[in-house]
This record gives C-alpha cells, structure tokens and sequence, in this order.
C-alpha cells in the first residue's frame, strides 16, 4: 500500500503505539480480546475491519518473511483463502466502500 505522508497519520501512530504495548512479555491477547465485548457494537465493527485489513496485509506475498513471523503470514494465506470463500462485506457506518475478497 502506497500512501502519501502515512507516519504522519493517526492510524500510523496508533500502531506504533500498540507495537510498544505488545512489545513487553506481560501484554496478555487474551485479556485485550475480553474486553471487546466492553466496546459499543459498531465500534467492534470497525475493530474488526481493523483485524481483516491486517490479514490482508500479513498475507501479502510481496512481503519479507522470515521465521520469526512466518507461522503467522502462513495462517494469514489460510484466512483470506476462507474470507474469499465464505467472508461476508462487514458494512461501514461512514461512506468508505467495502472491500472485495
């Protein structure tokens, strides 16, 4: 993805700012996943835009692997292959389009 002035965006720092937080062994998945229920509905919407637009990206071919993060990009080819099956458009409450698998 080619993007003009991307380190200067919002959802650049954020996931910069989430690369900090998990970067530490006592950042528990499972309890970040627990409070997802916490989080109004169409916000657990676009949360999980957010998780399909990264599979996406650690799907990509194109992509430098190694073996520290090739199980991931593995399982990664796995789920698109599901989501270009059987995925369903997750709709927008804001006029972004849906994005074909």
């Amino acid at each position: 993805m080619t993007m003009d002035n991307i380190k200067e965006s919002k959802e650049y720092k954020l996931a910069k700012e989430w690369e900090m937080a998990v970067n530490s062994f006592s950042f528990n998945p499972k309890r970040f996943a627990a409070a997802i229920p916490d989080m109004h509905p169409t916000l657990q919407q676009s949360l999980y835009r957010l998780f399909k637009e990264c599979i996406i990206v650690m799907a990509d071919e194109t992509r430098h692997y190694d073996d520290r993060n090739r199980a991931s990009h593995e399982e990664a080819k796995c789920l698109m292959e599901y989501l270009k099956t059987n995925g369903k458009p997750v709709s927008y409450t804001h006029s972004e389009p849906t994005r074909p698998y």
